[in-house]
């Protein structure tokens, strides 16, 4: 009889009004409930109780305990069910016991490294709780140690006594033979030079053998686009410490067609295309050719890189522009050739690059006196720095994770150039999921300096503000200082934030609240901090191409003559 009024009990849809803990002296309630799927209600959980997970929520408690020294630990619930308001409230209570502490720490058949250095890099330590989980990464690291110097075949045994709440360990270590590379075979090559793989490998014949250069290897062959399997097998050579290492690469196709459409409220409808060869002459040289039309731009440009620079680790490219471009009060046309190096630096890319190009500005007739916004014609000599550090777990529909650029943009430092400046920019964003919410910050900052004899900037290189990807709450550039005529004519320091609340309403549909502000200010000195804001929301349609997006901000403070807001609609999200 029980047991079928326990049956109808959870064929009902019980939520979870309480979760009460007792007898947690050593975790808290937080870290408790942190580890269980059970969740109470609120206001995006529905907080329903389903048997199953609630047993493995139990199961999770006892081995946080275990992980934590307590072995004995005991877990006891109990569940309250309240038919009439279909509610379940939930007792744990928990003894403890005695926790169980690392007491000696000991090493027998090492002789490569001392007792005391493999204590150092171990992350079990004496008087830490005893906690088995951390045998597999003690291992893994022992192990490492040994690979670099050769010793690949290392073994370790582990043994572990307890007695009076106090663990003895001993790793037991064999340590083999140094092993060498005898040969390196390359399977798999139809386009591809056999050279260029060899040049990507960080171990060669004669090496000491290490697995780490193995995966350095892959990775190098992986950066270079242009296979889509990379396998990497060893065997026995002619002698016991000889290992032969076999790569066998499957290529790619070469060539890459590619075409996108797009909408947005600044340039309307735009399309894109492109081809792209991954592996010209085998070299694993990429070589493309891409172009943009829309209602505000044009543009073609062509790119040839290589995988290295000479000997060193550097991918190299040389390319070509034409672009022109319809912006707010102006017209601009640009053409030029440019050779940029790029490489790893501090967890980020760094990228150097050389700018040759010609700028001729166009304004409408209104505009035609005035002289002091840019000359006609400009050439510009530059050099451009750009470091770049992305760590978001996804590009286009982000959840977590940040995102940092700097950039450092220089004409006629170096050569002589029409326009001598200086122009710093840097742009930080932060993603933090609070399911089913996910919290965006952005802040972007830049600054232009006139350089001598030079005391003004052309209107293309000034900063703008407001917009479908800036403040929403305004049209587009329609924030900072303007002319006689109404144009905007930017400003050499741009300051702007952004703040997202996103969150799912259905499937991929998804909504937006945010608050955006920002300014840009004619000269440094004219600094105010006086911060336009915008307020408003937004909805997402998420489909493989990106966010389709349509917002709707709202001016905090609309000056005399405002509208009270702009629409916006655009595909990809603000940042």
């Amino acid at each position: 009889m029980s047991f079928s009024i326990i049956l109808i009990f959870f064929q009902i849809n019980f939520r979870v009004k309480e979760i009460n803990i007792q007898g947690n002296n050593y975790l808290g309630d937080r870290a408790i409930k942190n580890v269980m799927f059970t969740k109470t209600r609120s206001l995006f959980r529905k907080g329903k109780f389903d048997k199953n997970i609630y047993d493995g929520d139990i199961l999770a408690i006892k081995n946080l305990y275990d992980y934590n020294g307590f072995l004995d630990a005991e877990i006891n619930d109990s569940l309250i069910f309240d038919s009439t308001n279909k509610t379940i409230v939930i007792n744990i209570e928990i003894r403890e016991g005695v926790q169980t502490i690392i007491g000696e720490i000991d090493f027998a058949g090492n002789n490569l490294f001392s007792d005391e250095f493999l204590r150092e890099k171990i992350i079990t330590g004496i008087g830490k709780p005893f906690d088995r989980r951390k045998f597999e990464i003690d291992e893994y690291i022992i192990k490492s140690l040994y690979d670099e110097p050769g010793y690949t075949e290392v073994q370790i045994n582990l043994n572990f006594v307890i007695g009076n709440y106090q663990a003895k360990i001993v790793y037991n270590i064999i340590e083999g033979e140094k092993q060498f590379v005898e040969d390196i075979e390359i399977s798999g090559l139809n386009r591809t030079k056999k050279g260029t793989v060899l040049k990507e490998l960080a171990l060669k014949p004669g090496d000491t053998f290490c697995y780490a250069r193995v995966l350095k290897s892959r990775r190098n062959l992986a950066n270079l686009g242009i296979f889509s399997t990379i396998r990497t097998q060893k065997r026995n050579g002619s002698k016991p410490n000889q290992k032969i290492v076999q790569f066998v690469l499957v290529e790619k196709e070469p060539i890459i067609l590619n075409f996108r459409v797009g909408y947005g409220t600044k340039d309307y409808l735009r399309f894109g295309s492109g081809i792209t060869h991954l592996n010209l002459m085998g070299r694993a040289w990429q070589g493309k050719i891409e172009g943009k039309l829309s209602f505000a731009e044009y543009r073609l440009n062509s790119e040839i890189s290589l995988p290295r620079l000479l000997f060193l680790p550097v991918r190299y490219c040389i390319g070509s522009f034409y672009q022109f471009k319809k912006e707010v009060g102006f017209n601009t046309r640009h053409i030029g050739l440019y050779n940029e190096s790029r490489f790893g630096l501090f967890d980020g890319l760094f990228s150097v690059r050389y700018n040759f190009e010609h700028i001729r500005t166009y304004f409408p007739v209104s505009n035609i006196n005035i002289k002091k916004d840019s000359t006609q014609n400009d050439w510009l000599h530059g050099v451009i720095l750009n470091w770049l550090k992305d760590k978001r777990d996804d590009p286009i529909f982000t959840n977590s994770g940040n995102y940092t650029s700097l950039i450092i943009e220089t004409s006629g430092i170096i050569m002589p150039a029409d326009v001598n400046y200086v122009r710093p920019t840097v742009e930080l964003r932060f993603f933090k999921p609070f399911l089913p919410i996910v919290l965006g910050c952005a802040f972007k900052t830049g600054i232009i300096q006139a350089m001598a004899p030079f005391v003004d900037i052309p209107v293309y290189k000034r900063f703008y503000c407001g917009g479908t990807t800036s403040v929403r709450g305004y049209d587009e550039w329609s924030i900072g200082p303007k002319d006689s005529w109404g144009n905007p004519i930017g400003g050499k320091v741009l300051f702007e934030t952004t703040t997202e609340f996103r969150f799912p309403i259905y499937r991929i549909i998804w909504g937006v609240f945010f608050i955006d502000g920002g300014n840009v200010w004619e000269e440094i000195d004219s600094i105010a901090w006086n911060l336009r804001w915008g307020v408003g929301l937004g909805i997402r349609l998420r489909i493989p191409l990106g966010s389709v997006r349509l917002d709707y901000g709202l001016k905090m403070k609309p000056a005399a003559g405002e509208s009270a807001g702009a629409l916006h609609f655009a595909i990809g999200e603000v940042f």
